[in-house]
């Protein structure tokens, strides 16, 4: 499945974005990395498209407290 996100920032979409590209591995373990794409939509929107999305592997990498722990977004 793919899966298209619009992310709320608390921070400049440039600190979010660096945390974004630095999180590349853990995103390979639920969908196809090599076809992820991340856009600017303004100050405090990005815009994700992930492709062939494990939707399980997926819900246990969002409830996963380590998961949101230092993140920059809003979920």
């Amino acid at each position: 499945m793919n899966v298209h996100i619009v992310v709320k920032l608390k921070s400049s979409y440039e600190a979010w974005h660096a945390l974004f590209v630095n999180d590349a591995e853990n995103r390979t373990k639920i969908c196809d990395e090599s076809k992820t794409l991340v856009g600017k939509a303004d100050n405090t929107t990005a815009l994700v498209t992930l492709f062939d999305v494990d939707m399980e592997a997926m819900g246990a990498m969002m409830s996963d407290p380590e998961f949101h722990k230092n993140r920059l977004i809003y979920l």
